[in-house]
This record gives C-alpha cells, sequence and structure tokens, in this order.
C-alpha cells in the first residue's frame, strides 16, 4: 500500500479520485489534444469550489512502451496518460506539480507500480517543466506519427489493438519520454515481489497468439487488483 502521509502538513489544495467523464469533459477544454479516452486506471482531480481545475489520469501504456521502460517486467509500468488545467488566472492552483508529485509518492502504490512513464509533446509547445519540477528524469527522445479525427488526437493503440482509425488524418511530433523509479531499472520485479506482488498464469486463459495469460495478484490473499 502507498505509504500513509497523514502525519504531513495538509495540502494546500482538495486532491480527490474522480470519474473519467470529469477528465474527459476538462481536457477536451483544455487539453491540447482536446480529447483523452475512457478507460483508466486511476483519474484525481484537483477542485475548488466544488468544480475541477486540473486532473490526471494514469493507465497501462502500450505494450511497446511498457517493454522499453521495463524489459524485464512490463507489468511494472503505469503511465500519466493525461494531464491538463484549466487557464492559470482561473484557478488557485499555481503549480500544477506539487498534486502531481502527491499521487507518485502517497496516492499510487510503488510496489505494485514501481515505474511511472509520461511524455511531453513538443509539437503542443511543452517543455516537461512540470515532470522536472515533480521529480521526472528524462530518457528517450523520439519522433513520432500523430493521428488526429476530427480535431482529437487519437491513439493507435485502443482495446489491445494496434489500428489507424478511419478518417485520421496524420502528422509527426517529438516525443520526449519522462520515467519516474521507485526501484533500479531491471529490479521491478523483485521489488514487486517484496511488496506482495506476483505474476501468476491464470488457468486455462490464452491471449490470441496462443501464449499463456497472466495475471498480478497480490499474495498470501491473492486478490487480483483487476477485480
Amino acid at each position: 500500500m502507498p505509504p500513509n502521509d497523514s502525519t504531513r502538513t495538509p495540502p494546500g489544495y482538495d486532491l480527490r479520485r474522480c470519474d473519467e467523464d470529469t477528465v474527459e469533459r476538462l481536457c477536451a477544454a483544455h487539453h491540447g489534444y482536446a480529447g483523452a479516452g475512457r478507460v483508466f486506471f486511476a483519474c484525481f482531480a484537483v477542485y475548488e469550489d466544488g468544480r475541477p481545475v486540473a486532473v490526471y489520469a494514469w493507465k497501462p501504456p502500450p505494450p511497446g512502451a511498457a517493454k522499453s521502460a521495463a524489459p524485464d517486467a512490463p507489468w511494472s509500468v503505469l503511465a500519466l496518460s493525461r494531464m491538463a488545467a484549466i487557464p492559470r488566472g482561473q484557478r488557485r492552483l499555481n503549480h500544477v506539480s506539487k498534486p502531481l508529485r502527491r499521487q507518485m509518492r502517497t496516492l499510487l502504490d510503488r510496489g505494485r507500480w514501481p515505474v511511472l512513464l509520461t511524455y511531453h509533446d513538443e509539437g503542443q509547445g511543452h517543455t516537461g517543466h512540470v515532470y522536472k519540477c515533480s521529480g521526472w528524469t528524462p530518457t528517450v527522445r523520439r519522433k513520432a506519427t500523430t493521428l488526429t479525427v476530427e480535431g482529437v488526437r487519437v491513439s493507435r493503440y485502443a482495446n489491445g489493438i494496434t489500428r489507424t482509425p478511419e478518417g485520421a488524418v496524420r502528422g509527426e511530433t517529438w516525443l520526449q519520454r519522462w520515467e519516474h523509479r521507485a526501484c533500479a531499472a531491471g529490479d521491478e520485479a523483485r521489488h514487486m515481489a517484496a511488496a506482495g506482488w506476483v505474476r501468476e498464469p491464470i488457468p486455462g486463459k490464452v491471449w490470441r497468439s496462443g501464449r499463456q495469460a497472466f495475471r498480478i495478484v497480490r499474495a498470501p490473499a491473492q486478490q487480483s487488483i483487476f477485480g
């Protein structure tokens, strides 16, 4: 479990779990990609006067990205898929990096997710300043193909399938990857095991490729985090 931060000075902002609709609405209005998708592992929002002013959405990255960040344990990687905030003059929250750092340190189970991954898109005019302030490390920079459907940036990877959506307009941008690790590279599986997380085969289940399907469970109760 994440460490208990109840003895620390209370933060000067109201950070809570939120639903995917909240993330989608704020990203549609204030994120450069004009959308967020709908399926996330965890979503958080900072609230002021009952309204969300910043959102953060986490989910496992596509397999290729996970393997690149943690070749020996790609299941240990969680990605910050979306982060957005309303304009600075319309909120009291000065630093969106502070709620992000709190999620990384105390709200996410870093025994289960020792590797965090995110990107900044240079084509959006971003520099990664928020990630630098919250303790991330820049790693790989690469040129990437973008896909846009009716003004909304979409991913080639969705629901376990890589595809090009019908009507998508192609473009290019440079992406800078950032990582935050709770253990040394190559030590992810051992770190998870020490925290009680193990990878076990799912009896009688194989993927379309014919390979054995696995799940991540917590020992000794063997309760899967996926329900």
